[in-house]
């Protein structure tokens, strides 16, 4: 089986080495790495140029910024039979795929996912579950850690995540798209994604605000567009954690734009 592997990148170059480095190290070979280039300049195809006769490099440049829409470019090009979404500041163990592959071989899943660590701290920030599902996945998957089924059918929304006024959620629609409440997802064994935290503690009103806009949008796509009602009481209990931080924290600004982007992007986002 062949790995499609797309990154869609703005604003960095030698993070990518980084990224290069980890790929050319893989056990597994049969992969292809879409990239995505955003950029005004040409420093990132300089540095493709030298990983050429290393790696198997499809190098797209874009003139249109837009996280999703960039996504989408290299999905259309895709050529292999699991697809997955390394971020240009992320890496990957050795070992990833060739144990992504083996949970594939063996149980057949919908989904599968890789740890996650922060190289900063060394701290594992997401961990192997044994019961992760469609209503939780939220807790377990971002972007870089997800393995699946190629269906070049399946977009991300454009009109959500970086770049869009609906900065987020579009990776968890991605998966709710075609992730069904009885889906197998499965984490695979001794296998990390290297990335950076991140998280509330760098949020301001105005970043929570946007990502609230984000997630209210998914909420109502899942809920009005697919029909899936029982998704109401999750974001409702959202809407309540959201007014608890902001009523029992130091961070009240940062949980009153949160609140305020999750109610907005719920009624804003068109379906």
């Amino acid at each position: 089986m062949k790995f499609s592997l797309v990154t869609a990148t703005l604003g960095r170059v030698d993070e990518l080495k980084t990224l290069f480095d980890s790929l050319f190290n893989q056990t597994y070979k049969n992969f292809e790495l879409i990239i995505v280039d955003q950029n005004d300049h040409y420093k990132l195809q300089e540095l493709v140029d030298l990983y050429s006769e290393k790696l198997d490099i499809n190098y797209i440049r874009s003139s249109i910024k837009g996280l999703s829409y960039n996504r989408n470019l290299g999905i259309k090009v895709c050529t292999g039979d699991i697809i997955a979404f390394p971020d240009d500041d992320c890496y990957y163990s050795s070992n990833v795929l060739e144990s992504v592959l083996e949970q594939f071989s063996v149980s057949s899943p919908s989904l599968v996912l890789i740890e996650a660590v922060d190289p900063s701290t060394g701290v594992k920030y997401i961990s192997k579950s044994d019961n992760v599902t469609k209503m939780n996945l939220m807790k377990s998957s971002l972007s870089c850690n997800i393995f699946l089924p190629l269906n070049q059918s399946f977009l991300f929304d454009e009109n959500m995540g970086v770049g869009t006024y609906f900065s987020s959620g579009e990776e968890t629609d991605y998966l709710w798209q075609q992730i069904k409440e009885q889906s197998k997802i499965v984490f695979t064994e001794n296998a990390y994604m290297y990335h950076l935290q991140g998280g509330y503690n760098s949020f301001t009103f105005s970043k929570a605000y946007k990502y609230g806009l984000g997630f209210g949008a998914l909420f109502k796509k899942e809920i009005i567009l697919r029909k899936n009602y029982q998704y109401f009481p999750m974001y409702f209990k959202y809407l309540i954690r959201s007014l608890g931080g902001l009523i029992l924290t130091m961070k009240y600004k940062v949980y009153l734009g949160s609140l305020f982007g999750r109610i907005v992007g719920f009624i804003k986002y068109k379906v």
